[in-house]
């Protein structure tokens, strides 16, 4: 994630270099422009005989039919990271909520449940950023729980695992008459928003761009770039190739940050800081539960930028 000032352009211009998807762009349309180099030589040197001329005008209906479909490309991909985000914010809430109603349940003397549930929750969220980048902490079970760590890590799912142990500790309480049926009701569904929360992550995660879409539009972009010198050339002569460069850089740019912020719980410089969100969460839980945290986690190493 880069935190930034989106008023101060030229402090956000001046950190380009620092942009992963800038520095791919720049490569590619070097190459782009080493091909169209190659192919003015081509046509200015060996095809004396034969030029090869295409219709600006055909060729600038080619470029509205390519920039609406970088649009709706781009608009996609932002649409997977901004429901990702909404989930994680939806999540802040609903932890906070079940955090505010064990608070009021619980009496100050039970530091038991207290530190249970304060660890229980703070140990799912982590285990939940954890598993949407595709590893299993299983030592985060062991921050609440009293099983063995050889029974731990039988389970493969650890978000799953860790709400199912907290909705045994809540219907344990209510059997034991800590809690009424009324107050059971209240937390079920906080539970339950857990799950939906990680169930539309996981869908997210595991539903990409389909391949045909993808594959179109960068075989678009490349054959589009390929062609512009033939189009440029006769008019404007070697300078085509800088100016295919720079429209090569505007599309090519585009997609490439299309494919990075379409997958927003990775670790990439603009993916979702979801390790972040789930630490500032523990602090939260922490705080509302009345219990001291011992061991908060680390920011992870994430190509986390900062833009001031």
């Amino acid at each position: 994630m880069i935190n930034y000032n989106s008023k101060n352009w030229f402090e956000a211009i001046s950190h380009f270099k620092s942009s992963y998807v800038i520095r791919r762009t720049m490569r590619m349309t070097l190459v782009v422009g080493l091909i169209a180099a190659g192919l003015g030589a081509i046509q200015e040197f060996l095809m004396t005989d034969f030029k090869i001329g295409i219709e600006p005008s055909i060729f600038s209906l080619l470029g509205l039919l390519l920039s609406l479909l970088l649009v709706f490309r781009l608009n996609s991909a932002y649409d997977r990271w901004w429901e990702g985000r909404k989930q994680w914010g939806a999540l802040i809430n609903h932890t906070r909520g079940l955090a505010v109603l064990w608070h009021g349940k619980l009496g100050h003397k039970d530091i038991q449940n207290r530190t249970f549930f304060a660890k229980g929750i703070s140990a799912y969220v982590l285990a939940l950023s954890d598993h949407l980048r595709d590893k299993s902490n299983h030592s985060l079970v062991e921050m609440y729980s009293e099983e063995s760590p050889e029974s731990i890590r039988t389970y493969a799912h650890v978000p799953n695992k860790i709400v199912r142990d907290m909705y045994e500790r809540t219907e344990m309480l209510y059997k034991d008459g800590f809690i009424d049926g009324f107050q059971l009701n209240q937390v079920q569904p906080e539970l339950q928003e857990f799950l939906n929360i990680q169930g539309a992550c996981e869908r997210i995660k595991a539903t990409p761009i389909p391949f045909a879409h993808n594959f179109f539009i960068k075989l678009f972009v490349l054959t589009y770039c390929a062609l512009l010198p033939f189009v440029l050339i006769p008019v404007i002569g070697w300078w085509a190739i800088l100016m295919t460069m720079f429209v090569s850089y505007a599309l090519i740019g585009i997609e490439f940050i299309s494919v990075e912020i379409e997958e927003p719980f990775g670790l990439d410089c603009n993916d979702l800081p979801t390790h972040n969100l789930a630490v500032k969460i523990e602090k939260n839980v922490h705080e509302i539960l009345e219990v001291e945290l011992l061991d908060t986690e680390k920011e992870v190493k994430q190509q986390y930028i900062v833009i001031k």
